[in-house]
């Protein structure tokens, strides 16, 4: 599978920034974590495509920068707030495919928001977004991330049987650790509904390293994905907070390259 990496790496370095960080380090690969309003504007969109472009980067992926809308403004039993924040998600699949990504990652409603969620509501809503984006091209895809409804594989379950082959997924491996899941039950159990990974490291040292930093089995990873002909992207997300984020990943590009490539 092709290796790419997050421009959430280098957060908060400003998007257009953090993309031209990605291609220098010679990524083929990325996913745009979108951080602002304006960044959803055509003409934003179309200089990251440009950067990308210009670079030889395929956008894989979007990331909205309005996760911690969703529980209340989305998924909430408000529908006038509903009414009025949708479009923020209208305009992020059209920046998606403006930019050629084939995906856009939901976090989704947090697993114990103030106000319950029933689930039956949050699938309504997530179909929404799903047929939003099939507007534009693009795939709306859930991902599993802790402290959310989606931390949980039992969840995960109910929402695919719900939504059938409208539910696609992007799989992280930090948020199973965090979550305190079984990474690779979670992996064997989605394998098929897998359409983009995010990838780090994991061990004594943290839940959120550079890759070849602590021992997680990445050839254990790509085994179960290959029985699934899985035919997508794994995306390197670590925070520059933690490391000198540049060196690393590098230092995680030529590890993994030569790991998988043996």
């Amino acid at each position: 599978m092709n290796i790419g990496a997050s421009t959430a790496c280098f957060y908060p370095l400003e998007t257009e920034q953090a993309l031209k960080k990605v291609c220098e380090l010679g990524f083929k690969k990325a996913e745009v974590f979108m951080n602002a309003p304006c960044e959803l504007e055509d003409g934003f969109a179309g200089e990251l495509d440009r950067i990308a472009r210009d670079g030889g980067v395929d956008i894989v992926s979007v990331h909205p920068f309005s996760s911690f809308l969703e529980s209340s403004c989305i998924f909430g039993d408000y529908q006038r707030r509903f009414n009025d924040y949708i479009g923020l998600y209208q305009k992020t699949c059209h920046a998606a495919a403006i930019m050629g990504a084939r995906y856009v990652v939901i976090h989704g409603a947090v697993a114990a928001p103030k106000i319950p969620i029933p689930d039956e509501r949050y699938f309504e809503r997530f179909k929404m977004l799903i047929d939003i984006g099939r507007a534009e091209g693009v795939t709306v895809c859930q991902e599993n991330v802790n402290r959310f409804k989606s931390q949980s594989m039992e969840f995960c379950k109910k929402m695919r049987s719900a939504l059938g082959s409208d539910y696609n997924m992007v799989f992280d491996i930090k948020q199973t650790v965090r979550a305190g899941e079984d990474t690779f039950a979670f992996l064997q159990e989605f394998k098929n509904e897998i359409r983009h990974l995010h990838i780090s490291d994991n061990g004594t040292m943290g839940d959120c390293l550079p890759i070849g930093k602590g021992s997680f089995d990445f050839n254990r990873l790509k085994q179960i994905m290959e029985s699934a002909d899985y035919k997508g992207d794994a995306v390197i997300e670590i925070y520059s907070s933690n490391y000198d984020v540049f060196k690393e990943l590098k230092e995680s590009k030529v590890y993994l390259e030569g790991l998988w490539q043996r």
